[in-house]
């Protein structure tokens, strides 16, 4: 079950409180003094709002296993890390948790149940791996009661994004692909609308291209879909990004279909191999926004103004 957005059924900052997601209703019966995050991301609005989780998911690239618009934000009370591509319940059950929070996360019913017997759990509203900033805000506010200062944190981000449109205005109107590459295959990861790599692009002010668009019609729902190194010329745009991890750049970028690509051949291309960058742009947040956007979207307008050669 999938629900639009919502906030907690309850007057501003009263306890108790039910906040509403996917699986129905978790009553919160006061503000949480052990909270454990386990989505990618998920910490960084309740780092916002004040609240440092006990618990979060493990970033990696990074050697401290925190992105760095949130690690400040932790002081010296350093959370526990956790593997955010699997539920460790037993480490989860350990760190006697009053309350756990999946937004950005794979929770299915079963994970869900199993969760909540170790304590109240709050999952997504959109579905497994589909949440964005705002969703990701509208909980954390929720949560803490601070639901007015959660809808002023997303009035602002959106002004912000609204903004880099401005200041960046050579990419308004200009269409866009973003995937990425895994070492050894011979296709590439194409993200799709709904995705939060694409859905902050098209908040700026950009489109995603006609072939990513044909391939989100037929995706039933997906937010990924693959393209041939072959048949690249079918998700051509104005601008093409894509997020690497080590040792995959040089590895696509020595086979020939990728730099005979239209959008490679002619500068109109920019390569997030750099955590910060990878992370802002996959898992942007109230603090990645600011923190980190400003350093590649700078590049992305250069490369889209690219004359032809």
């Amino acid at each position: 079950m999938l629900l639009p957005p919502s906030f907690a059924r309850a007057h501003v900052g009263a306890y108790p409180r039910v906040v509403d997601h996917a699986f129905g209703g978790t009553e919160l019966r006061s503000q949480p003094q052990r909270l454990v995050t386990i989505g990618y991301g998920d910490e960084a609005p309740f780092l916002a709002l004040g609240c440092k989780p006990i618990a979060i998911v493990y970033s990696g690239m990074f050697a401290s296993g925190m992105t760095p618009w949130c690690e400040p934000e932790f002081g010296a009370q350093k959370p526990e890390l956790l593997d955010g591509s699997m539920i460790d319940f037993e480490h989860i059950a350990r760190l006697k948790p009053d309350l756990i929070v999946g937004v950005f996360s794979q929770i299915d019913a079963i994970s869900y149940n199993r969760l909540s017997r170790i304590a109240p759990t709050i999952a997504y509203r959109s579905g497994p791996w589909r949440a964005g900033w705002r969703e990701q805000t509208e909980i954390a506010g929720a949560v803490l009661g601070l639901d007015q200062r959660a809808m002023q944190l997303i009035a602002e981000t959106e002004r912000l994004l609204g903004s880099y449109g401005d200041v960046y205005s050579d990419l308004k109107g200009k269409s866009f692909t973003f995937g990425s590459y895994f070492a050894g295959s011979s296709r590439i990861v194409v993200y799709l609308p709904g995705e939060t790599r694409v859905d902050w692009m098209i908040e700026i002010g950009m489109r995603p291209c006609p072939g990513v668009q044909r391939l989100a019609e037929a995706a039933d729902g997906h937010v990924a879909a693959d393209a041939n190194l072959e048949d690249l010329e079918s998700v051509a745009a104005d601008l093409l990004v894509m997020w690497y991890e080590p040792g995959a750049r040089a590895a696509l970028e020595s086979q020939r279909l990728f730099r005979m690509f239209s959008s490679v051949r002619e500068g109109r291309y920019v390569a997030l191999e750099d955590p910060t960058e990878i992370w802002a742009a996959s898992w942007p947040s109230v603090l990645a926004i600011p923190y980190a956007f400003p350093e590649f979207l700078p590049r992305m307008e250069t490369a889209v103004t690219q004359k032809v050669r």
